[in-house]
């Protein structure tokens, strides 16, 4: 058995890659970032480095340069653990730090294990424990590419805020509850992304008969079966006056409470439609395309999507009376 030295400014990740480095029985060190790494290293001396790239104060190359520089460290073997590069540029990352290995986030326990027995024996995918010309390159890329990533995400989120504001600008126009609703379950479909939605209000005008609408859900020509407000976590959802968000892992399919003909879903993010009296309904995505479940940011769009629609329907539906 080996001892190890982990750096990681991510805690959760540094401390599930001890948990699988202590369970298989080597001794683990860890370091919050490159600069707490290289101090660690020259007193402890590990046989072997696995090191995040991108770290706060000191990053993954860095403490690669001055591991190298050092001559009682130079030889100590590294492997990369990054959730940053992708596979297909992992060699050339290889070469260019003079690193035995990369492992890209996330990987299995199996996948990690394999990878530290290799390189303790001498397998490597670098012959060189130098670094090479292209370092600084390198480097310079992984940085640039992060920060695009970001800057994309930011560009779609504020990009869903402004169709959002259009939405509302849109919805508040329109004067028949119905066409207002049947509009929300479809827009909200587009707007992130689901396989297909479902909306259900208790109306106030017609002594609280149920309203609904669906969108990308086929029937077959047939009528949709109204779903009932109150089943099961949808009516939770009425009750608690709160998102839900769930993800079914195992596929094996998540029970919502909507009715069985409806096409089952292996993740659902449900909002309430409420004023700040009043809870008139919920809206409902199923499986958002391209991903495996909806995210933090989706919950917080739908929700204010929820309380704007709660809020013109209630104007809504006492408007007709005012015309009277």
């Amino acid at each position: 058995m080996a001892k190890i030295l982990v750096v990681d400014d991510h805690a959760p990740s540094r401390k599930a890659a001890v948990a699988v480095l202590s369970h298989d029985g080597h001794v683990t060190l860890e370091a919050s970032d490159g600069a707490d790494g290289l101090e660690m290293a020259r007193e402890e001396r590990p046989q072997l480095v696995i090191s995040d790239i991108l770290m706060t104060l000191m990053d993954g190359y860095e403490f690669m340069r001055q591991l190298r520089a050092d001559p009682k460290l130079c030889s100590t073997p590294v492997i990369f653990y990054t959730a940053h590069y992708h596979e297909r540029e992992a060699h050339k990352l290889v070469e260019a730090c003079g690193v035995a290995r990369v492992l890209v986030k996330p990987c299995t326990s199996k996948e990690m294990l394999q990878a530290v027995d290799q390189v303790l024996t001498g397998v490597s995918e670098s012959d060189e424990l130098s670094l090479s010309a292209n370092f600084d390159r390198e480097r310079l890329l992984l940085i640039t590419n992060e920060l695009a990533e970001k800057v994309d995400a930011l560009a779609a989120s504020n990009a869903r805020f402004v169709a959002l504001t259009e939405l509302n600008v849109e919805l508040a126009s329109e004067r028949d509850p119905h066409v207002l609703l049947e509009n929300v379950c479809s827009a909200a479909r587009k707007l992130f992304g689901s396989r297909y939605a479902v909306l259900a209000v208790k109306e106030k005008t017609l002594a609280g008969k149920l309203f609904f609408a669906t969108s990308g859900i086929d029937f077959g020509g047939n009528s949709a079966p109204p779903p009932q407000m109150n089943a099961g976590p949808l009516g939770d959802v009425l009750a608690a006056r709160r998102p839900l968000r769930v993800a079914d892992s195992g596929h094996q399919g998540i029970h919502i409470g909507l009715p069985g003909s409806y096409p089952p879903a292996g993740a659902f993010l449900v909002v309430p439609l409420l004023s700040p009296k009043h809870v008139h309904g919920w809206l409902c995505l199923a499986d958002k395309i391209g991903a495996a479940s909806f995210d933090a940011q989706d919950e917080r769009l739908l929700a204010i999507l929820g309380a704007l629609v709660g809020r013109i329907y209630e104007n809504g539906t006492v408007y007709p009376e005012v015309q009277l």
